[in-house]
């Protein structure tokens, strides 16, 4: 299909989140702060300029429920050392599907289990002052995002996202 863009697998991101921070609300809809204690960011096999990053700090997901429930709102800023020592700024924006696989996620049911991707589809940006990794902060990145419980060696809930640049199309 003429004109339509194409997708190129970016990099794998995987955050791991700790206990919600409720913070209430002043007007509108409540607010609560979600620290991200950890993580890495991993590019794919070809993708320039590579990145094989770690969370430096402490992130947060500021996150907003839709008034009908269904979904919640992600604003995440966070930040990337990546293992030459460069320096980068993370964001991530979108949806995720209050569904009852990831309300049993995010609540430390006895019974959740990982959930499938789909459910939170997210865009990325970046920022840096490096030269080297500039053409990051140019490029448009969609996710698809999923939550990992239970998984060996990891304590809470681990958020992946597998995320892909837009591309020309054919």
């Amino acid at each position: 299909m003429s004109g339509f863009p194409s997708l190129q697998p970016a990099f794998t991101v995987r955050v791991n989140i700790d206990a919600p921070l409720p913070v209430g609300a002043q007007h509108g809809r409540a607010l609560t702060i979600v620290p991200i204690v950890s993580g890495t960011v991993k590019s794919e096999p070809g993708f320039e300029p590579a990145l094989d990053a770690e969370l430096h700090g402490t992130g947060y997901d500021y996150i907003r429920n839709d008034a009908d429930g269904r979904n919640m709102r992600l604003d995440v800023r966070s930040q990337l050392k990546n293992k030459d020592g460069t320096l980068l700024a993370m964001y991530y924006q979108g949806p995720v599907a209050l569904t009852d696989g990831v309300k049993g996620a995010l609540s430390g049911s006895s019974d959740a289990k990982t959930t499938p991707y789909g459910d939170s589809f997210v865009t990325f940006s970046f920022e840096t002052g490096s030269e080297k990794y500039k053409e990051l902060e140019n490029g448009i990145y969609v996710a698809a995002g999923h939550f990992i419980v239970n998984e060996p060696g990891q304590k809470g809930v681990v958020v992946e996202y597998k995320v892909s640049k837009v591309v020309k199309g054919a």
